[in-house]
């Protein structure tokens, strides 16, 4: 723990700066209003599920949150930032990857669809949602490292298993327990968790004659793989891959366009990832490495899953 102590310390040693920071949760707060009081992302942008134009869509609201709190951090340090063409290249890039894994699953499960029974259909959609990143992040992040990143010696901006302190990372989870628990009284929480109850679970195991825990395994196992997509993306990409380029600047916007990614989710879960992503961002980017964040992520929405069950 008193190494990440020490990364927190030197990062807002030289960096910290009162205003920037309120400009920055600012921004994100309105973002968050905005979304939630006219439900932008589930009312308007999800209405045209199946549809390409929603690419464009997310690559627009993560590209607002991203580009909007750069833009402040410009405004109080002009001098400290440079907008390179290999920024601007890898950052769209990155967008459009991320605008493209959001929106594109619906169009491929119209074509395989009618290879699975009925009564399964929805069960096997949340699976392969969930398992399709590793085409859409991994291996799209696996090639733009391969043309950027070859030689940086910190595997696919941060898979690595050299120098991760699980100690540390369990230690982190156990707090988080009770604050996990707590937050499953919330009625909004348990309309959205678990999540397995609204993927058919039961009529999958019906159909195929097996125990329901067979259909809980293969979800929650399918489930938890997404947070290996999205530490990939968010710290890995968004904060190892660019901070060469950017800095200790790349974390704060970063931050803004993983809120953006919860808006389909309780407002609490949204405005708590905030913090834990600006917690998750600066690790990174000191330790160059994400399995923690992928083992703390991963083991929170785990915990979150358990104790809905469990309050149901």
């Amino acid at each position: 723990m008193k190494k990440f102590l020490n990364y927190f310390t030197d990062f807002h040693r030289s960096y910290f700066n009162v205003a920037m920071y309120a400009s920055v949760l600012l921004f994100i707060a309105a973002l968050i209003t905005f979304n939630y009081t006219f439900d932008f992302e589930d009312s308007y942008i999800d209405k045209f599920q199946g549809k390409n134009i929603r690419i464009l869509f997310f690559f627009l609201y993560h590209g607002l949150a991203y580009y909007g709190v750069l833009f402040i951090i410009w405004l109080f340090n002009p001098k400290q930032i440079q907008f390179t063409w290999q920024f601007w290249l890898k950052s769209l890039l990155g967008l459009a990857i991320l605008g493209f894994d959001r929106s594109i699953f619906p169009q491929i499960w119209q074509q395989i669809m009618p290879l699975f029974p009925f009564h399964t259909r929805l069960f096997y959609f949340k699976v392969f949602f969930n398992l399709y990143g590793f085409i859409t992040i991994v291996f799209t992040l696996f090639l733009i490292k391969m043309v950027f990143d070859r030689n940086t010696g910190e595997g696919l901006y941060g898979i690595r298993f050299r120098k991760v302190d699980w100690k540390a990372y369990w230690i982190m989870l156990l707090v988080m327990v009770p604050i996990i628990l707590s937050a499953t009284i919330l009625p909004s929480i348990l309309e959205y968790y678990p999540t397995y109850k609204r993927v058919g679970g039961i009529r999958f195991a019906q159909f195929y004659q097996v125990k329901e825990w067979v259909s809980i395994l293969i979800y929650e196992t399918a489930y938890l793989t997404d947070f290996l997509n999205t530490e990939l993306f968010f710290r890995g990409f968004l904060v190892i891959g660019l901070s060469k380029l950017m800095g200790k600047n790349v974390v704060l916007p970063m931050v803004a366009c993983y809120a953006v990614l919860h808006f389909g989710k309780p407002m609490g879960e949204t405005i708590s990832s905030v913090f834990g992503g600006y917690i998750l961002g600066v690790i990174a980017l000191y330790s160059r490495n994400i399995w923690g964040g992928v083992f703390l992520h991963g083991g929170i929405a785990m915990l979150m899953e358990i104790f809905a069950f469990w309050r149901q």
